[in-house]
């Protein structure tokens, strides 16, 4: 077995053996060295030659040592250690006059150099020697006295048989630490190879173990193997009633949501149409209550098919480039008409570092931020919800770690039924369960979607105090580029004053930080009264923001008063949705904004306001009907209705009536097959599940035609279904039911033949 001088393993090993070698000899050299500076203080007892013994032994120790300590990974030291043993011998010659036997102390160092195992160390120490004898043999042959070298003559013959006698020496204990390095590198590779053939042994015999063992076991899997192979089918058959089962649950449970939205869908609608006509107050009272039952039964069926999607692993998140503000503020615009009702205050708060575009699924994390704001909404009597979004972590690569909290001031959770709160169907306790409805599943399905982000959610209550949900998330920072806002282009405003007056701290705390945003700088009132005490002693302010809601004195008193004392000082009115102002009112405000404010619409009139501070008031808290008839006006277009249900007929017919349309409607697929043939329509509402001809298969048949194509958008019950795949089967959007008349009003926007090009198959 052959080793080469190259091996990996040799020159580890040798390596360590030179590491060993170095460390043994260095320490020999040590006690060295210290007896030859001894025998030099020794010798200068006989002619007095202290000074020489001290000055040349201290610097050729210091100078061994130095360079010992400067390049201790070097052997540049060693080779010093053997020029340094050349002077102590010419030091020893000096000190005794000459004598002929201080010669043996510069073999004795020779001797020792051996044990470093390398044979160029004999070369300082010889020039040392050859330069000492040539130097001071030739001073003392012209007479220079004391030179101490000889006693008698040193001619040029004496000069050459002590080179070649002290060449011989050195060259001798060269060539032994040459073959001292070459045995232990012998030593090595039998070390190496014996060790090999020992392993090549143990694996031998393992190998054989093994035949042996692979015998017994291949008699043992003969055995097994038919085995198996029953317990294969067993497994395929059990395979395929579980396939069945799962199967037909994903039918029953699409069955069962479709039959409960499809009337869900009528009462809901017909409730809403209700509610557009001249009612008495039961009348309302008994409507409203349909509205608030349908929903909640259409938030438990959601949650239990959002569950069992979940469950069934059939949720896939998305990755898609979405606006962080605008998903924050679309939850908390859903949420302010109830809180406004409730008199809680609902603030949302947003880092300054979070990114405008954010890559991740907008749409699950809405459905969590929703049901742990409607829950804090649900369990607060009064004070405040807020939602915070911070950045934990933002990388290089653009990789985010997001923090999301909602912070409620309410009943609050007792220490020990948090452990319960995201198992499915539990609640808090009993008593809760008769004053607070629900069916338990909001919270468990949240924290399984945070799962699926790759993040996690955790809840910190104290009862009475109040609770706050955390939960992070995974994400990456958007590449498109969003136009900012207006409100951030306040350079020409920077450092004016802007007096804030709210009792509510949070409030206080986040018009703070959106003003410092800004470049503006912030006062700070708690009440009417103690911002009329900062104008009396402070400079005034460029502009004041004001509550409208506040103990003692209300925002529209404290407003009076500051017009009458500061006319010219520009006013802006923080208003809850619903309340009321005369133009009495209305005329000592810039602006009226409804809570929570978006902070593009507050930088957006407190820019109009330090720009131009006597423009008249606006008011953005008005409530519309979203049902005008001038919708039709302006965006026109031909309707059809393809749905076989005819509650849903009359409800889908009667919304487009109130927006001025008059519809066409087919009873099934293979009528709006028909009437598209004949008639040119914009926009089709086609439902899915149909008789005679569905409305996939319906809208198949549309495409083959050629000419001008009409927009067909899928109404759709079953909430089980992937409705992306609506659109990837001919299909230009879908509408889930029940119907929204938000989303049904911005899909008719969206799709109107004002906004978008003709549709043509060619």
């Amino acid at each position: 077995m052959h080793i080469a001088y190259t091996d990996m393993e040799f020159l580890a090993q040798r390596e360590v053996l030179n590491a060993e070698t170095k460390k043994r000899s260095d320490r020999w050299m040590d006690f060295l060295l210290a007896f030859y500076f001894v025998i030099g203080l020794l010798l200068s007892g006989y002619y007095g030659t202290w000074n020489i013994a001290l000055m040349v032994g201290c610097i050729s120790i210091v100078a061994y040592y130095s360079a010992k300590f400067v390049l201790p990974e070097s052997d540049i030291y060693q080779y010093v250690l053997s020029a340094v043993l050349g002077i102590f011998m010419a030091q020893f010659i000096y000190q005794m006059h000459g004598m002929a036997e201080m010669h043996f102390f510069a073999f004795i160092g020779s001797a020792l150099l051996i044990t470093y195992q390398k044979w160029k160390l004999q070369i300082p120490i010889f020039l040392v020697v050859l330069l000492h004898h040539a130097t001071f043999g030739y001073l003392q042959n012209i007479g220079v006295k004391q030179v101490y070298f000889r006693n008698d003559l040193f001619d040029l013959q004496v000069f050459a048989i002590h080179i070649f006698l002290t060449v011989f020496i050195f060259f001798v204990c060269g060539l032994w630490a040459y073959q001292l390095k070459r045995n232990a590198e012998n030593q090595i590779i039998q070390h190496i190879q014996l060790m090999r053939l020992q392993k090549f042994s143990v694996i031998n015999e393992e190998r054989q173990r093994a035949q042996d063992a692979l015998k017994r076991y291949n008699k043992h899997l003969i055995h097994s193997n038919q085995a198996l192979k029953f317990s294969r089918e067993a497994a395929q058959k059990a395979k395929y009633e579980a396939e069945q089962a799962n199967k037909a649950k994903s039918i029953f449970l699409a069955t069962i949501s479709h039959e409960i939205r499809t009337p869900l869908n009528g009462m809901i609608g017909i409730a809403y149409l209700l509610a557009e006509t001249p009612l008495i107050e039961q009348q309302r009272l008994f409507v409203n209550s349909i509205t608030n039952c349908s929903e909640s039964l259409l938030s438990v069926i959601n949650d239990i098919i959002d569950l069992s999607k979940i469950e069934a692993g059939s949720i896939e998140i998305e990755q898609k480039e979405f606006n962080m503000h605008n998903c924050i503020e679309e939850v908390v615009d859903m949420f302010s008409a109830k809180a406004a009702q409730k008199g809680i205050e609902l603030t949302y708060d947003i880092d300054n570092d979070m990114p405008n575009q954010v890559i991740g699924d907008k749409g699950h994390l809405q459905q969590v931020l929703i049901n742990l704001t409607g829950n804090a909404l649900k369990f607060t009597p009064q004070g405040e919800v807020c939602i915070k979004a911070d950045v934990l972590m933002h990388n290089i690569h653009g990789n985010l770690e997001l923090k999301f909290a909602v912070y409620d001031t309410g009943i609050g959770i007792p220490a020990d039924k948090v452990r319960c709160l995201f198992k499915a169907f539990s609640q808090v306790d009993s008593a809760h369960n008769r004053k607070y409805a629900g069916a338990g599943l909001g919270l468990a399905i949240c924290e399984r979607l945070v799962k699926l982000m790759n993040g996690n959610i955790r809840v910190k209550s104290e009862p009475e105090v109040g609770s706050v949900f955390t939960f992070t998330i995974l994400a990456e920072a958007g590449a498109n580029k969003v136009e900012k806002q207006k409100e951030n282009n306040m350079f020409e405003h920077v450092g004016k004053q802007v007096l804030i007056v709210d009792d509510n701290q949070t409030n206080r705390i986040i018009l703070k930080a959106q003003i410092e945003n800004w470049g503006l700088e912030p006062i700070i009132a708690a009440s009417g009264e103690d911002a009329l005490m900062r104008l009396a002693d402070d400079p005034l302010p460029d502009m004041i923001i004001t509550d409208a809601q506040m103990p003692g004195m209300s925002g529209i008193q404290f407003a009076t008063v500051v017009k009458e004392q500061y006319p010219n000082i520009p006013i802006m009115l923080l208003s809850s949705i619903g309340d009321e102002y005369g133009p009495e009112n209305i005329g000592l405000f810039t602006s009226i904004l409804s809570k929570p404010v978006k902070q593009y619409q507050l930088g957006k009139h407190l820019l109009n306001a330090l720009e131009n501070a006597s423009r008249p008031a606006t008011s953005e808290n008005k409530v519309r009907s979203l049902l005008l008839p001038s919708f039709a006006k302006r965006h026109p277009m031909e309707i059809l209705v393809a749905d076989d249900n005819k509650i849903n007929v009359l409800l889908v017919v009667q919304l487009l009536r109130k927006l001025g349309y008059e519809p066409a409607v087919a009873e099934n697929g293979r009528q709006a097959v028909d009437y598209t043939a004949k008639k040119h329509f914009d926009v089709v509402l086609m439902d899915i599940q149909m008789p005679e001809m569905d409305g996939l298969e319906a809208t198949k048949i549309i495409r083959k035609r050629n000419g001008t194509q009409p927009i067909v958008i899928a109404l759709t019950a079953n909430a089980l279904h992937d409705c992306e795949e609506y659109i990837a089967d001919f299909m230009d959007d879908y509408m889930q039911k029940p119907l929204q008349i938000e989303i049904l009003i911005g899909l008719l926007e969206k799709w109107s033949p004002v906004n978008r090009p003709k549709r043509t198959v060619v």
